[in-house]
């Protein structure tokens, strides 16, 4: 008996470590990135093109809670130009990085939206108790907390074409890491 526990035991630890393992790989997209410190970050998108970062923030009213007109905005930091704030080009806005929101009725400071470079993903966003950002999806089948976003693009044409983009986030029951890779048909 305690021969199987041991075994048991064991074999956790290895498809433990495994998964952790296969997380940081996952992960190592981000390294020499930096992470966004603006007020209120939802969640951001990095590429392998270059250090520079895009950011979902929310816009908040004077009451604290999310703007009903306006509940959320998107810009780029630009870590290539000392970490300037920019605003997104027309065609940057118009075919990848902006989005559609709408607030969901009977659910008082919570939208649903979606981005224009991931068309059939839904995502809600509302705050928590302490006002801090709150961004759900489905990852992997699982319902997530969105953190980041990595793209990788191919830059050798005229105009740049997305290869992939990997979706990392928390399971919302476990908070283990939950990762998704979306390869462009």
């Amino acid at each position: 008996m305690l021969r199987s526990i041991s075994i048991i035991f064991f074999l956790f630890l290895i498809i433990g470590s495994g998964q952790t393992s296969l997380a940081q790989n996952e992960e190592a997209v981000f390294i020499g990135h930096t992470i966004p410190d603006d007020p209120n970050v939802m969640f951001y998108i990095q590429k392998n093109t270059n250090p520079n970062t895009i950011v979902y923030a929310l816009k908040l009213g004077s009451d604290g809670k999310m703007n009903p007109k306006e509940p959320m905005e998107v810009f780029w930091r630009r870590y290539q130009e000392d970490g300037a704030r920019k605003e997104l080009a027309w065609l940057e806005k118009t075919f990848a990085f902006d989005f559609k929101v709408k607030a969901i009725e009977g659910k008082e400071n919570t939208y649903e939206f979606s981005l224009i470079a991931m068309k059939g993903k839904k995502l809600y966003v509302t705050q928590t108790k302490n006002g801090e950002p709150n961004v759900f999806m489905k990852i992997s089948g699982k319902t997530a907390r969105l953190e980041r976003i990595y793209v990788v693009v191919d830059d050798s044409k005229r105009i740049q074409s997305v290869n992939s983009m990997e979706l990392f986030g928390r399971d919302y029951k476990t908070g283990k890491l939950v990762y998704e890779k979306i390869i462009k048909d």
